[in-house]
């Protein structure tokens, strides 16, 4: 016996000093490392440098190009492929209501109706030859084309792009095609609460009779040809109206080259008229649209706001991030959804505007008779950011997240020109972005509060629920009702015929 404890002590005291010769090798070879390699030995000893964010100036990347036009180029040579894109400050709103769905269908059949030489078909397999992608795209004040190319095929893809634009084909097969598919998809206009909520919410921002509000009709589809389509395309995609962007594997003065030569192209001397500016919001109400094979309503809350250069602009942004748009850090995200869980999606935005008045706006999906009680605490939270100062670490959360934009903004070449072509076409002053940093952390918490009290206005809430009425308006019970957390009367808006847009019946 006495043996054997002797024996157990020895091997202990063998596997002690084999642990620790072990160790003590393991720190060598860590610290071996971290020497060869510059590596942190443990994720605690990782430092970081302070990062500097650089906001390029516009002016090093703009060229002018013929007839008016402008370009703006970032190269990047680090892979051997360009990116181009033809924008321009037009869209839907040049329409009138009676040619609702001209530019949807016109867009479409750019890309897919083939040009004067080349069929749909062949114009399909000449891009996916060259692996070059075309895509069409056009708004309601904005309209691009864009395309991607190797390098090594650059003249022939834009060659390509330029057809498109400048002698579309729309093939007389394929727009029957094209049109069979659209009023296949509007027979769907009902099935979705999401598709719904956002028609319906356009109308009651704009007006009825909004361009952005435009939807188009069976009847109206069908009575669409390329005669309209090719009218409408040349006043969209002409000149002087055109700012190209491109980035990727090129050289600059050589590309303004090739641009000039496909513009000349395209029609010239085409005056835009100016963008609408005049909102027609509905009155202050609590209104519904009932889809009763829902078991959750969708609710947004708005109200108008300022436009981009309000002198609380800064502060606004701060304020939303702390009060709804900082994600799981805000407070209705965190009261409404972590919290008592009544919501997966939950939140609120304040864009600012740039035509029309700007729009605070709160969000939340919520169980069918949770809505009454997740209404009562975002209306919570509204007041409660007006009259109580948020605190030291909301502020500095917030202002970091607001700024932390610009790092994504112009982290690579191709953001860079994005960026710069959108604040041409945006008309954004050339210090802005410059500034935007400093503005930010120059928001404190009196400024919140006041940009709080200013621009929070709950009593011009206007309120859209979109499911089940009967039971979201209802609630469970113990929260009360719609009628009763708001202090509005529900006024049901009919669901519209989706062919026809004649309304429905109310149910």
């Amino acid at each position: 016996m006495k043996f054997i404890k002797f024996a157990i002590l020895i091997l202990a005291i063998l596997l002690i000093a084999a642990c620790a010769s072990t160790t003590k090798q393991s720190n060598s070879e860590v610290e071996n490392i971290k020497f060869r390699t510059g590596l942190a030995a443990h994720p605690e000893d990782l430092s970081f440098a302070a990062s500097e964010i650089k906001i390029p100036t516009a002016a090093d990347y703009r060229y002018k190009l013929i007839n008016g036009n402008v370009a703006y180029i970032v190269p990047d040579s680090s892979l051997p492929l360009v990116a181009v894109s033809v924008n321009v400050r037009a869209g839907t709103y040049l329409l009138k209501a009676a040619d609702a769905g001209l530019a949807d269908l016109t867009a479409s059949m750019l890309r897919d109706g083939g040009t004067k030489s080349l069929t749909p078909e062949d114009l399909d397999e000449k891009l996916e030859f060259l692996a070059t992608t075309v895509a069409i795209d056009i708004g309601g004040t904005s309209a691009s084309a864009d395309m991607n190319s190797l390098s090594s095929n650059l003249d022939e893809s834009l060659k390509l792009l330029f057809d498109v634009l400048a002698e579309p084909r729309f093939d007389k097969q394929r727009l029957e095609i094209k049109k069979t598919q659209f009023i296949e998809a509007m027979k769907r206009r009902n099935d979705d609460t999401r598709n719904i909520e956002s028609r319906v919410f356009n109308e009651m921002r704009f007006g009825a009779d909004s361009y952005r509000s435009s939807q188009a009709t069976a009847t109206q589809i069908e009575a669409i040809n390329a005669a309209a389509m090719r009218a409408y395309a040349q006043q969209v995609f002409a000149s002087p109206n055109l700012v190209i962007s491109i980035n990727g594997d090129v050289d600059p003065q050589a590309m303004v080259h090739k641009l000039n030569k496909q513009i000349a192209r395209l029609n010239k001397g085409v005056k835009l008229p100016p963008i609408p500016t005049v909102a027609k919001p509905i009155a202050v109400g609590l209104y519904g649209v009932n889809k009763d094979d829902v078991t959750q309503t969708r609710v947004r809350m708005f109200h108008p706001g300022p436009k981009v250069g309000d002198p609380q602009e800064f502060a606004i942004r701060v304020m939303n991030n702390i009060l709804g748009g900082g994600g799981f850090t805000s407070r209705i995200t965190k009261r409404v959804r972590s919290d008592e869980g009544l919501a997966y999606s939950a939140g609120s935005a304040y864009p600012l505007g740039q035509y029309y008045p700007g729009m605070y706006l709160v969000y939340f999906q919520s169980k069918n008779v949770s809505v009454p009680e997740a209404s009562k605490i975002v209306l919570e939270e509204i007041a409660r950011i007006k009259i109580e100062p948020v605190s030291a670490k909301e502020l500095s959360t917030a202002r970091q997240a607001v700024i932390s934009i610009l790092n994504e903004r112009y982290s690579n070449a191709s953001r860079v020109v994005a960026a710069i072509t959108d604040d041409h076409l945006l008309g954004t002053p050339a210090d802005y972005w410059k500034n935007y940093e400093a503005n930010t952390n120059a928001v404190d918490i009196a400024a919140v509060q006041k940009a709080a009290q200013d621009h929070l206005q709950p009593e011009q809430l206007r309120i859209l629920l979109t499911g089940k009425l009967a039971e979201a308006a209802k609630g469970d019970g113990e929260s009360g009702s719609m009628e009763a957390v708001t202090g509005l009367k529900l006024q049901q808006i009919p669901l519209k015929d989706p062919l026809t847009l004649k309304p429905l019946p109310l149910n």
